[in-house]
């Protein structure tokens, strides 16, 4: 997940950490993290998308799989023959999506917390 560098907060990672000098400048960076959190959150729903298209891909795969063992006799066993020389797309890797899953998750977690610990020090402040 590639995102645009911002004015005052740094996302390194997971890690979210935020340097601020005035009161005015802690009010743009909430409002900075507000939006770095919306478009985290649209990545986030784009990996959800793949994550569903690849399930029913697999579950697709898996049942045709059952379908063609099932099937008896020449033709089925032409059929068979003919898959085997055809292109099969690859399937997307599951794993890699959850754990990018994972990450999002756990970076919009703490563009919250960073959100709640600034607006505490301002709520102090004033």
């Amino acid at each position: 997940m590639k995102l645009t560098p911002m004015r005052f907060t740094t996302i390194e990672g997971t890690d979210v950490s935020v340097q601020v000098s005035s009161s005015a400048d802690a009010k743009r960076a909430i409002k900075e993290l507000r939006h770095r959190k919306k478009e985290v959150g649209l990545h986030r729903r784009a990996l959800l998308r793949q994550q569903r298209a690849a399930l029913k891909e697999r579950a697709r795969a898996e049942q045709a799989s059952l379908e063609r063992a099932r099937r008896r006799g020449v033709i089925a066993t032409m059929s068979r023959m003919a898959s085997l020389f055809r292109k099969e797309a690859p399937l997307h890797d599951l794993a890699a999506i959850e754990q990018e899953l994972h990450l999002t998750d756990e970076v919009m977690h703490n563009i919250d917390a960073c959100i709640l610990q600034i607006e505490g020090k301002l709520l102090l402040s004033n």
